[in-house]
């Protein structure tokens, strides 16, 4: 999906703390800053981060605040190929956004170098779900 003049964006991630470190040093290093710059504001640790150890799980969101990001042109299938390769050592799950209400919801599985559009992916068949969407279809 391609979004001009302005984005939002809410990326969670989630892994080891080891991991942690290493995407936040990505997300600094300047490697996306071709799609848009990088703010160190836009990294947001867990709360138990600091006190967690290197093996512990812990995360990371990556956004904006709904503060909104300038540009020209954002093509977030480009944006997420490379984000998701230096991401595949977690959890990925995010959506980018802008104030046209034009959204694109993602996840990228642990160990994935790849995403996909979140809203494609078929809910997990249990009877809470079977029930919500016989309710829902009978209203």
């Amino acid at each position: 999906m391609t979004f001009c003049d302005e984005i939002y964006f809410e990326i969670t991630l989630t892994g080891t703390k080891a991991e942690i470190k290493k995407i936040a040093s990505f997300l600094r290093s300047g490697e996306l800053d071709d799609f848009f710059p990088i703010s160190s504001d836009y990294i947001n640790f867990d709360d138990g981060y600091d006190e967690a150890g290197d093996g512990d799980k812990t995360s990371l969101v990556f956004t904006d605040d709904d503060c909104g990001v300038e540009i020209d042109e954002f093509d977030s299938d480009e944006f997420l190929d490379v984000f998701c390769r230096a991401a595949k050592n977690l959890d990925v799950e995010g959506r980018f956004y802008d104030v046209d209400d034009e959204e694109f919801s993602f996840i990228s599985a642990l160990g994935d170098t790849y995403y996909v559009n979140s809203k494609k992916i078929d809910r997990f068949n249990d009877e809470l779900d079977e029930r919500a969407r016989e309710e829902d279809s009978d209203e």
